[in-house]
């Protein structure tokens, strides 16, 4: 019975998972993937980053390696013995710029070189994971396009993310560097790939499911008709799959970009991702709870909720009768447990089936992994992805159910320790 009740008031809402089509989806997404890589442009960005996965890597040279993160800052020296073993050194982390407080142009800046002035002294090779939309040209610059991620920092935005940190340092030390900016999915699968060497695949995915969310594949060059001046016969496309805006929303998913730094923009990002995923629930909690669905103590304590975290929403789905949860604590009757624990699954749900329909569109674009010991090699990173209970359970089953068991593509999930710092490593280090 409670089942029936959620999937109603979430269908009349549209918020429910059972009413996506995965194939139509799919579909619409490979389309709007065709149109970014042309000059018609679309609402993915699609952006070339002059990098490949055939490059060869500089050994026993450090790099200093930058990961500007949704929340965090952090800042090290990477090298790579003969054997590609990675060692990571003078590592620290702080909070991401922009986040507590807006920043001038010239704060930012001056904030990105402060904190890795220090190390910067020890390599002229920067690896800088920059994780917003930012367009790389063929020198491996960036320009940032938007903020995503609720960052402040509106002067930003049009600068040339390298060439002012490089300029900045050198007013420090009077010393040339050079930079490879690259966005953190990217750097997820360059990492992927160097943690695997000894493996074949036939493709690789960088999948990002943190904070915000995105991924990236390898294209072939001569699809990428809006450049001219691709280095290689494959590129890798960061998608900025976050942004996309085809999907179906519903009531909560509107209310909540209205209420955004970026009304309009990052629509599937506001959907999904973890930064978004915890108020989305709250929003979700509160319409079931102005319907009356739990018991009236519970709809009104539920009513009075602010500022829900996904980490409260994870808690909940793990342990649902601790005490200490603020989720917990609203509960009257086992029934209100029931019914909350089902909405919140549900999300979860529609939250793993829209990371799946993007992740086959892209393995169906390319048409890899059709040999089952040659899969296509997905490298996911962030912590809602492998944290948020159920996620990757749910995830694995809408690929297995349509990708493989439908059209014979196969896959594999790859982890692995600090693969963005690895992956930033070697694309600074790349040759």
């Amino acid at each position: 019975m409670s089942k029936t009740i959620i999937t109603q008031f979430l269908s009349e809402q549209g918020m429910y998972y059972g009413d996506l089509n995965f194939e139509t989806e799919c579909q619409k997404f490979i389309a709007e993937m065709e149109k970014g890589l042309s000059p018609e442009g679309s609402s993915l960005d699609m952006i070339p980053t002059y990098l490949s996965v055939k490059n060869n890597i500089d050994t026993n040279v450090p790099a200093v390696v930058i990961d500007a993160g949704g929340t965090n800052f952090r800042v090290g020296l990477v090298s790579f013995d003969d054997n590609m073993k990675a060692s990571v050194n003078d590592f620290s982390k702080t909070r991401m710029p922009g986040i507590e407080r807006e920043l001038s142009k010239q704060e930012f800046f001056g904030t990105l070189v402060d904190y890795t002035k220090e190390v910067a002294a020890k390599s002229s090779e920067i690896g800088f994971c920059f994780s917003y939309p930012t367009q790389i040209n063929k020198d491996k610059d960036g320009l940032l396009l938007r903020w995503s991620k609720e960052v402040k920092a509106p002067e930003v935005v049009g600068e040339m993310i390298g060439a002012n940190l490089v300029s900045g340092l050198k007013a420090v030390d009077g010393k040339d560097r050079n930079v490879a900016i690259l966005n953190d999915t990217v750097a997820t699968l360059l990492g992927g790939k160097g943690i695997t060497s000894e493996r074949e695949f036939d493709g690789y995915i960088g999948f990002i499911f943190g904070t915000g969310t995105n991924l990236c594949y390898i294209e072939d060059a001569n699809k990428i008709t809006k450049i001219t001046d691709a280095q290689d016969d494959t590129m890798i496309i960061n998608t900025e799959s976050g942004a996309y805006n085809k999907l179906p929303r519903g009531m909560m998913d509107k209310a909540l970009d209205e209420a955004s730094n970026n009304p309009g923009d990052y629509q599937l990002e506001k959907m999904i991702s973890g930064r978004y995923l915890g108020p989305l629930v709250e929003a979700v909690l509160k319409g079931a709870a102005k319907e009356g669905l739990f018991s009236a103590t519970c709809n009104e304590k539920l009513m009075s909720l602010e500022n829900l975290e996904l980490i409260d929403v994870s808690l909940f789905v793990a342990h649902p009768h601790n005490t200490e949860n603020v989720l917990v604590k609203c509960v009257q009757e086992p029934t209100d447990t029931t019914l909350m624990y089902e909405l919140i699954d549900a999300m979860i749900e529609r939250a793993a089936k829209i990371s799946a329909i993007k992740l086959s569109a892209c393995i169906l674009k390319t048409g890899a992994g059709r040999d089952q010991a040659r899969p296509v090699a997905i490298v996911g990173e962030g912590t809602t992805f492998y944290k948020l209970k159920d996620y990757k359970e749910k995830l694995d089953y809408y690929m297995k159910a349509y990708l493989s068991k439908n059209y014979g593509h196969y896959y594999e999930f790859i982890q692995g320790e600090d693969l963005n710092l690895i992956g930033t490593a070697i694309a600074a280090l790349a040759h």
